[in-house]
């Protein structure tokens, strides 16, 4: 399966450059993709990261409210019973 933007860098390199030849294209072609990959890698990693933390800052901040256990200020159902 071919990735559509390799596709089409392919083609833009080879439009530009005719006279160079094909190692050369496919030596560039591989720089380009890979600080590419690694530049979208490293955004992915940084907002996974940043979802992690933001999740763990709403979990610990609603587990202080619950800390303790709520206490009934008027528990009329135990007193109707006796």
């Amino acid at each position: 399966m071919d990735d559509p933007f390799e596709v089409q860098l392919r083609k833009l390199m080879r439009d530009a450059e005719q006279q160079r030849p094909v190692s050369a294209d496919n030596e560039r072609l591989e720089r380009v993709l890979h600080k590419a990959h690694i530049d979208g890698g490293i955004f992915d990693l940084l907002s996974l990261f940043a979802r992690w933390g933001w999740v763990l800052t709403e979990g610990l901040s609603k587990g202080i409210e619950h800390r303790r256990p709520v206490r009934r200020g008027n528990d009329s159902s135990n007193q109707s019973r006796d």
